[in-house]
């Protein structure tokens, strides 16, 4: 049988969580909301189905060293990109190594850095998924059961029921959808077969590389290039000179929204990408006046505020606010509306501008 193996994204930059997460320690590395990374996490999640030496970390150069010393693992097993450039190169250039290393394998893809409550569950849908990658028919995604209309997720529409695999029902996935607005997002969770897109794809590699050669097959031309360099002492040049090139895209657009044998499992996973201030708000525990607190608060006539300090000890004291997030770290202070968390990206590229 084939092998099984996990593709860990630890390339993202985590923005919308400034000053927070930064460029030098960014999301994943960071112990939010317990003492563990999200990556490490992550990690202690995926391994019961794959083993330590099924377990790779795609990652760009500038955080190869901080992989290596949060998760111990062989250099080997560390994927390194010269930069990132989003999703899709990164899984792109994570199935040409691991189909050198079984043409069939089926591999795990997920991101470093979100929230996963139920672990069991997790592991359940999961190895569902598999079972079904493993005919080699099918790109698998979980989908994420919403229970409120968040504008700042992707959506995937599902359709017709395709299987029951272990007693958990499988979907034809019809349609990915953008980050909507309210009122779109409203009337996807009214109309109720709508999921989250949780950005965990499972698929086998000789499956997932034929896709990418109907839908992105600039990226797939990229990749046979770099294939005749595997495991030589050429590999680092040529990959730096054709990673340049390839399209900084994410998978999601780039392949899954075009693919048609995609299928979906909806899952309860007690998930989150905690992606912004208002996902940490729904992690935190909330005060007799609506308050997601971590720190010591005094607030007087505080309501629905988000109060952060990186320093729980930290005095953060409040009057008369509503509807606001108040964050203090060694980086920063920042404060906002709760409304417009998803654009803390703004301040980044204003201080990037000086």
């Amino acid at each position: 049988m084939a092998g099984v193996f996990a593709v860990v994204m630890a390339g993202g930059r985590g923005e919308r969580l400034w000053p927070l997460s930064t460029p030098a320690r960014p999301k994943q590395f960071l112990p939010l909301l317990s003492g563990k990374s999200f990556l490490l996490a992550t990690v202690e999640r995926v391994m019961p189905l794959v083993g330590k030496e099924g377990l790779f970390v795609v990652v760009p150069q500038e955080y190869k060293e901080l992989v290596a010393r949060e998760l111990s693992l062989p250099w080997e097993q560390i994927i390194v990109e010269p930069a990132g450039r989003n999703t899709a190169p990164a899984l792109g250039i994570s199935g040409l190594v691991l189909s050198a290393r079984d043409p069939k394998a089926v591999i795990i893809a997920l991101p470093a850095d979100h929230l996963v409550a139920k672990t069991e569950e997790f592991q359940r849908v999961l190895r569902v998924a598999v079972e079904l990658a493993q005919k080699g028919e099918h790109l698998v995604t979980l989908g994420i059961k919403p229970d409120r209309p968040a504008t700042g997720y992707g959506y995937i529409r599902y359709a017709e029921l395709f299987a029951k695999v272990q007693g958990i029902p499988v979907y034809r996935a019809e349609r990915f959808v953008e980050k909507p607005d309210r009122a779109k997002a409203e009337a996807f969770l009214a109309e109720g077969s709508y999921l989250w897109n949780s950005g965990i794809f499972v698929w086998r590699v000789d499956t997932f590389m034929h896709a990418l050669s109907q839908h992105m097959p600039e990226l797939y031309s990229g990749l046979l290039e770099l294939r005749e360099h595997l495991g030589k002492p050429s590999w680092a040049e040529a990959l730096g000179r054709v990673y340049s090139r390839l399209p900084a895209i994410s998978i999601d657009f780039g392949l899954m929204e075009k693919a048609q044998n995609v299928l979906v499992i909806p899952a309860d996973i007690g998930w989150s990408d905690v992606g912004d201030w208002s996902a940490i708000s729904s992690l935190l525990p909330r005060d007799e006046s609506g308050n997601a607190v971590r720190a010591q608060h005094l607030g007087i006539d505080t309501e629905n505020c988000v109060i952060y300090a990186e320093d729980p000890g930290r005095l953060v004291a409040t009057l008369g606010l509503r509807d606001l997030v108040v964050v203090e770290t060694k980086e920063a202070l920042l404060i906002l509306r709760r409304d417009r968390t998803q654009e803390v990206r703004k301040i980044l590229e204003r201080l990037r501008k000086g």
